[in-house]
């Protein structure tokens, strides 16, 4: 580097002239002790005089101890800029650096060595912060020494970077896939890589030294020498550096088609041509291999084009890219796109579905939201539905499907008969909605105006039953009088259920929820339901465990769900039968439940039951009483309660009602005393 010798230049020149100086400033104060202070001032004189200079300068005397020094000298040392004074001894100096640079004792040992002076000879440092440094010294006639640091970092590192290029150009061409062959301005090959020698089957050794037209098969053996001597006559080329087609001469003598490309570069007067060298064999069978392929789909294209114009529903094919590539007659027809316009190479998916946006007219959307909308979402999910409303009044259902290969395929399907049919059913679906919340308003309604009456006849029925004014005459109204109290009784309970119901409905059931203890609700019922099942000959029966928590509930409510599903199991059991009402705590819940050995129901029956006013049994002249308001009621009771009810039954087996409430709902014992 031209650069590096100047400044080597400079260098030796300062040098020659501090050791220059030196002697003179011996030969003019001559030895004596009297004369040693105006040596010293003069060596001082000295390096002040450097102390311009882009090195540092440093003077040791015979002791090794540093007498002056200029201020480069301590910036090149900044580690231990603090210690360099006059004075400092070289070894004091040489072991802090080697302590603060946490240098090993060999490198120390090599500093020290002949006082410094061994390894000084051309010596490279290389300091924690990246710098390096080089040593150069002196000794002087008096014993002494003069060091000089120099700067070198530019340097080290453009040599370092050269030889990682070198490294790396070297590593390139030995693992690179293609061949790579260097020949000479007479044909003469000054290099072979290993990808070449795999191509030719040539070792380097064989070929490097011999005629490149070796690897040529005839004509070209004969020629390539007159044409290298052409080139270098006319400089006219026939290959470039982009490559041409040629023949390639392999060692057991077959012929390979390969890609050449040749590029040249000059080193002084010395001109190197630089082959890369590419086999592409493969490449023609899959030429050859894809016009045959390509001969076949374009028939098979046209048979697909003939198929999708031939369909119903709109087709429209974007390839990996986006591009368009098919769009048959119903799409373009349905759309109402502009055939002439609208053509596979000349629109890609973000500007068609724009252009299906803009001529979109969903009510309660602006044309620019749903452009976003739909370009952002086709893009993020290919799989997708949605509909496009058409100017026209068609509404289409837009199917997007993705392929193999990353392409998008759009289907337009003419949904504007089932979308009126679906409309229809929602106003329909409305209407019935509308007419239940009137039935339900309704209901509540009349049930209040119900009761009313209904008290005064239970009431002054009592009174007559109980003959609190006297005894009834004659003795027949007693029995009529029991009837009409049985009766307003059971319409009252009628009433109630029925405005259950309907704030069930409503989500109007209101809650006075208290820590209860359902086995004693359990043993209630059961005594309330004793007689009726005794009457019946059927058995009666508790399954619960020694003890169970607290269930936070509405103790009406549950008395009600209780009794409701124990009466239904009641009802519904023939003579000689049994029920069985068991409540348990799990890791799924507080669990009650009603079993009983009666009628059972079909799969189909259990659906039905659970709609209000429906019973399973649906005869005219059927067996079993009731409104069909009980499990209905009980499971939107269950539900205000956060639980669910479930039924399992089979016709002739018995039904097992499990009523589930949440763990949430379970209190135990402890926490209960608090509540208290």
């Amino acid at each position: 580097m031209p650069f590096a010798g100047v400044e080597a230049a400079l260098s030796g020149m300062a040098v020659g002239a501090a050791l220059t100086l030196l002697a003179m400033g011996r030969r003019r104060f001559p030895p004596p002790a009297a004369n040693g202070k105006s040596k010293l001032d003069a060596q001082r004189q000295l390096v002040e005089a450097l102390g311009n200079s882009r090195d540092g300068v440093a003077l040791f005397d015979s002791a090794n101890r540093l007498i002056t020094c200029n201020e480069r000298y301590r910036q090149l040392l900044s580690p231990i800029k603090g210690s360099i004074a006059p004075g400092a001894r070289f070894d004091d100096l040489m072991a802090e650096l080697a302590r603060v640079e946490n240098r090993d004792e060999g490198w120390l040992v090599r500093k020290m060595s002949g006082g410094g002076l061994t390894d000084a000879t051309a010596s490279e440092d290389k300091f924690r912060d990246g710098q390096w440094i080089t040593v150069s010294a002196y000794a002087t006639q008096d014993g002494g020494q003069l060091r000089i640091l120099r700067d070198i970092t530019p340097r080290k590192q453009a040599q370092i970077s050269l030889e990682g290029t070198v490294s790396w150009l070297k590593g390139v061409m030995d693992t690179v896939v293609d061949g790579i062959v260097t020949i000479d301005e007479t044909g003469t090959v000054l290099s072979f890589n290993p990808a070449a020698e795999r191509l030719f089957g040539w070792t380097a050794d064989q070929v490097v030294g011999r005629n490149v037209s070796m690897l040529m098969p005839a004509p070209h053996q004969a020629a390539h020498d007159d044409y290298i001597r052409g080139y270098l006559r006319t400089g006219v080329r026939r290959i470039g550096s982009a490559g041409r087609e040629v023949e390639g001469l392999r060692r057991d003598g077959t012929c390979f088609p390969m890609e050449l490309a040749i590029a040249e570069m000059h080193q002084g007067d010395m001109l190197t041509f630089i082959g890369v060298i590419r086999d592409i064999s493969d490449r023609k069978k899959n030429e050859l291999a894809l016009l045959d392929s390509k001969n076949r789909l374009r028939d098979q294209a046209d048979r697909l084009q003939g198929i999708i114009d031939n369909m119903p529903q709109g087709v429209a094919v974007f390839a990996a890219d986006d591009a368009l590539i098919a769009l048959n007659e119903s799409a373009i027809r349905m759309l109402g796109l502009p055939k002439a316009e609208i053509t596979p190479g000349t629109i890609d998916i973000s500007l068609f579905m724009a252009l299906l946006a803009a001529n979109d007219t969903p009510p309660g959307y602006h044309s620019a939201q749903l452009t976003a909308d739909l370009a952002e979402s086709i893009r993020e999910r290919p799989e997708m539905v949605f509909e496009h409303f058409a100017p026209s009044g068609i509404i289409m259902e837009v199917r997007s499907s993705s392929m193999p290969g990353g392409g998008l395929i759009l289907s337009f399907t003419d949904v504007t008969d089932r979308k009126r049919v679906e409309q229809t059913l929602r106003e329909a679906k409305d209407e019935a909605e509308r007419g239940n919340r009137a039935k339900n308003t309704f209901l509540a309604n009349i049930s209040h105006e119900l009761r009313t009456p209904l008290n005064a006849i239970i009431g002054f029925s009592e009174m007559m039953k109980h003959e609190i004014f006297g005894p009834l005459e004659p003795a027949s109204y007693r029995t009529y009088v029991d009837d009409i109290h049985e009766s307003g009784q059971h319409l009252l309970e009628l009433i109630n259920d029925i405005l259950d119901m309907s704030k069930a409905e409503a989500g109007m059931t209101d809650l006075m929820e208290t820590a209860v203890h359902v086995p004693d609700l359990i043993r209630v019922a059961i005594r309330l339901l004793a007689r009726r099942a005794e009457n019946a000959g059927i058995g009666l029966s508790e399954d619960l465990p020694p003890s169970l928590p607290l269930l936070l509930a509405d103790e009406r409510r549950l008395r009600q769900i209780i009794l409701n599903l124990g009466s239904n199991a009641v009802k519904f059991t023939d003579e000689g039968g049994a029920v069985t009402i068991g409540a348990r705590a799990t890791e799924a819940g507080f669990v009650i439940t009603v079993s009983d050995s009666g009628i059972g129901m079909t799969p189909e029956e259990l659906q039905r039951v659970m709609e209000p006013f429906v019973q399973a049994d649906t005869r005219l002249s059927r067996k079993y009483e009731g409104s069909g308001l009980g499990l209905p009621l009980t499971k939107a009771l269950v539900g205000a309660h956060g639980g669910a009810l479930r039924l399992d039954s089979e016709p002739g087996q018995g039904t097992t009602v499990t009523v589930t409430f949440p763990v949430s709902r379970i209190v135990n014992q402890d926490t209960a005393a608090a509540d208290i």
